[in-house]
C-alpha cells in the first residue's frame, strides 16, 4: 500500500500539518489522544513563539496512528521503536523531509547529544519493565521549556479489567468465543459489513509487536510519583476515554457515535472510571 491510499498525502499539506486529516475515532480514544498531543504541542508553540519545533515519538510504532500525526511541515519530527518491521513499514509509507523514522533505542539516541521542544509516548510505559529509566532519558533530551507528553491505560480501569477477564482460563476464553458469535451473526443480519468497513480501515499489511505485551498497572498516584521523581510536573491532565477491552471493541467498533460519546464522556468522569490518561508535563518550578 503506497501513500496514494493513505487518507492524505504529505506533498499536499492542510494548515500546515504533514498530516491533517485525522482517523476515524475509535473505542479507544486514538484519535482524541492524537488532538490532545496536537494541543499541546501547538500551546508550547505559541508559548515559546517557535516557528518549527524538534519533536520526538519514543515507541512510535508504525507511525500510522500518532507519530505522522504530531508535526507541521516545518518541524522536525521523529520516531524512534525497537521493532524493526514498524520502522521499515513508517520509512516507507510516512518517510518525508520533516519526518524521519529509525530504529534505535532512546538511550542511544540521548548519547548522541540529541536535544527536542517535545518528547511524546503514547502507551509506552505499561510495556517496559523499567519506566523509571525511559522517562530519565526523556527529561535528559528534553529542552528547558519543552513539554514530555504522555498516554498511559489506568491500572484499574475498565481497559485492563476487560483485557484481565478475557485472559481468565476458560471463562475469559469462552467470553471472547460468545462475543466472536454474536459480532458474526450481527455482521451477516442486521448491521451487514459493519465490521468488514471498520477491518477494512487500518492497512492490512500494518506491523504489530504482539510480544510486547503491558507489565505495568499504572494508578494515577503512580504517575504522579513517576513525573515528580524524575523532575517533571503536570502541567495538564485528561482522561482520554471510558469503556474500553477486547469486549468493548468487538461489540461497539462500527458504531460512530458509541465511540465518539465515549471519549467524549470520559472528561465527565473522576480519574479512576477513565481507560487511559493523558498527562502534558513541564519541568518542576521547585523542589516541593
Amino acid at each position: 500500500m503506497g501513500d496514494s491510499d493513505f487518507s492524505q498525502n504529505p506533498s499536499f499539506p492542510v494548515d500546515g500539518y504533514l498530516y491533517e486529516a485525522l482517523l476515524p475515532e475509535n473505542v479507544f480514544g486514538h484519535t482524541k489522544k492524537v488532538r490532545l498531543f496536537r494541543e499541546a504541542i501547538e500551546r508550547l508553540r505559541a508559548a515559546s513563539k517557535k516557528s518549527s519545533l524538534r519533536i520526538l515519538d519514543i515507541g512510535c510504532g508504525s507511525g500510522y496512528a500518532v507519530t505522522r500525526f504530531l508535526g507541521k511541515t516545518s518541524d522536525h519530527v521523529m520516531g524512534i521503536d525497537m521493532y524493526p518491521p514498524n520502522i521499515a513499514y513508517a520509512e516507507k509509507h510516512f518517510g518525508h523531509s520533516s519526518l524521519h523514522f529509525s530504529c534505535m533505542n532512546a538511550q542511544a539516541l540521548c548519547a548522541n547529544g540529541e536535544v527536542f521542544d517535545v518528547v511524546v509516548m503514547g502507551d509506552v510505559l505499561e510495556h517496559l519493565d523499567d519506566p523509571v529509566s525511559i522517562m530519565q532519558i526523556a527529561v535528559e533530551m528534553l529542552a528547558p521549556d519543552g513539554r514530555l507528553l504522555v498516554t498511559v491505560p489506568n491500572g484499574r480501569g475498565p481497559f485492563e479489567i476487560e483485557s484481565a477477564l478475557s485472559r481468565v482460563p476458560i471463562l475469559g476464553l469462552g467470553l471472547l468465543r460468545l462475543t466472536d458469535l454474536i459480532v458474526a451473526a450481527l455482521n451477516k443480519t442486521v448491521m451487514k459489513g459493519a465490521w468488514n468497513k471498520v477491518a477494512a480501515v487500518a492497512p492490512k499489511d500494518l506491523p504489530y509487536n504482539i510480544e510486547s505485551g503491558h507489565v505495568q498497572l499504572f494508578s494515577k498516584d503512580n504517575m504522579v510519583n513517576l513525573f515528580k521523581g524524575v523532575g517533571m510536573q503536570i502541567a495538564s491532565a485528561r482522561n482520554v476515554s471510558f469503556l474500553s477491552g477486547p469486549f468493548t471493541n468487538y461489540l461497539f467498533a462500527p458504531s460512530e457515535r458509541f465511540c465518539a460519546w465515549n471519549s467524549r464522556v470520559a472528561d465527565q468522569l473522576p480519574s479512576w472510571f477513565a481507560s487511559a490518561w493523558f498527562f502534558e508535563c513541564c519541568r518542576r518550578q521547585s523542589k516541593d
